[in-house]
């Protein structure tokens, strides 16, 4: 048995004191609530038309004339014409107002439209958390064999090109933040839960004015000696669906979302938001870099290669477009050789070398399907995708791919 640092021990009885003292404060219980499904859009102006075309619909029945028949066609014309407007209004200002969302735009489109992408797809019972479990694991061990089989296996060191750009720029520790970062990055975050956090997040950002010296030192303390707690480590695997038209009760329809703990989230922001000032400090961006970066896009891709494209016509070139698409990406990156790009590319030294090490080995993670968790499993290679960290560490894994461009002619 290995002993538990320090470090562990402080963060594992400050989730215990969260944890015991919300099941003092609010225990669970069963509730059950009645679903009262009311349109967005539905307003005080729509319910008193409502309400008064009801109204005149029961003189009508009650008299049975012409004229309270006519009435009440009349209010409910009026009626139906005001829920239209307001329909529309809401969704006016609700694209307006996510102009720089797409997701949400996709998304509100396809539940207007009724399109199949609006229908929130759902587990079938008959796959459970251990298949998932399972599946995801083998899925990696085959791509990894595979790999080897097609490429010699070789070591990081014989796996590096020769860097385009040289530096003397090194990172060799992270700083240590206050409590006005902290607060700010945690009220910037969006308040999702997982399994693992002692508290819902919403009244951890209620609460934090009052823990905010225990966080601080969880972060801090991490940041100074180079050690991710081990219980930031482990991750909620949650499968997700590639696409809705896709077959739900195939394995193989399914994308892994690792669900991380709340408070290890936010010491990943602290640590990309440094770890990207080192790399604007030293150059090491890919210039043709889109994804995973402030201000890039597909929209920045496509326009240079559109760009590109069409320079070439002019020029009456031919071209040819090579799209290469990664089974796994996130979850097959070798982590020796990633350490070895941090070290030796990106210049790290020190604790800030010897915390990403803490934070890419020991990892552990869970399938939860349907209310049921899996077994818990450790994974060797990959980077946890829904991690704030595992984006920019993919990019940096591929960083040297630009160096063997060839100058385009």
């Amino acid at each position: 048995s290995h002993s538990i640092s320090p470090s562990d021990q402080f963060v594992n009885n400050a989730s215990q004191a969260l944890w015991s003292t919300l099941d003092v404060v609010a225990p669970l219980k069963p509730k059950f609530v009645r679903q009262n499904r009311v349109a967005p859009w539905f307003n005080a102006h729509t319910r008193s038309l409502k309400q008064e075309t009801r109204k005149l619909e029961r003189e009508w029945c009650r008299s049975g004339s012409e004229q309270s028949l006519n009435t009440w066609k009349h209010s409910l014309l009026n009626y139906k014409k005001a829920l239209g407007r307001a329909r529309s209004q809401y969704y006016s200002t609700l694209i307006s107002e996510n102009g720089n969302n797409p997701r949400f735009l996709f998304s509100t489109i396809a539940k207007l439209t009724r399109s199949q992408s609006s229908v929130e797809p759902h587990v079938p019972v008959s796959l459970s958390s251990d298949d998932f479990l399972t599946f995801f694991d083998s899925k990696i061990s085959n791509i990894r064999h595979k790999l080897n089989q097609v490429i010699p296996t070789i070591s990081p060191e014989q796996a590096e090109v020769e860097a385009s750009i040289e530096t003397s720029v090194t990172l060799d520790c992270f700083t240590a933040v206050d409590q006005v970062e902290i607060a700010s990055i945690i009220t910037s975050s969006k308040s999702s839960t997982c399994l693992l956090d002692p508290i819902p997040t919403r009244l951890f950002k209620e609460t934090f004015p009052l823990i905010n010296d225990c966080i601080l030192t969880m972060i801090n303390t991490s940041l100074e000696t180079g050690y991710m707690p081990q219980s930031f480590k482990y991750a909620v695997v949650i499968p997700l669906l590639k696409k809705p038209s896709l077959d739900p009760s195939i394995l193989a329809n399914y994308r892994p979302i690792s669900n991380l703990p709340f408070i290890s989230k936010i010491l990943e922001r602290v640590v990309v938001k440094q770890l990207y000032r080192h790399l604007q400090d030293s150059s090491h961006f890919e210039d043709f870099q889109s994804g995973f970066r402030p201000h890039q896009s597909t929209k920045t891709a496509l326009v240079r290669v559109s760009n590109d494209l069409f320079l070439a016509s002019e020029k009456g070139l031919l071209s040819i477009l090579v799209l290469l698409n990664l089974s796994a990406a996130f979850d097959t990156i070798d982590q020796g050789i990633l350490l070895h790009r941090l070290e030796h590319d990106i210049m790290m030294r020190g604790s800030a070398l010897q915390w990403f090490k803490s934070y890419l080995s020991d990892r552990y993670q869970f399938v939860n399907v349907n209310g049921q968790s899996s077994q818990c499993t450790r994974f060797n290679y990959g980077v946890p995708q829904g991690s704030v960290l595992g984006p920019i560490l993919f990019t940096l894994y591929m960083l040297t791919l630009g160096n063997n461009q060839e100058t385009q002619h």
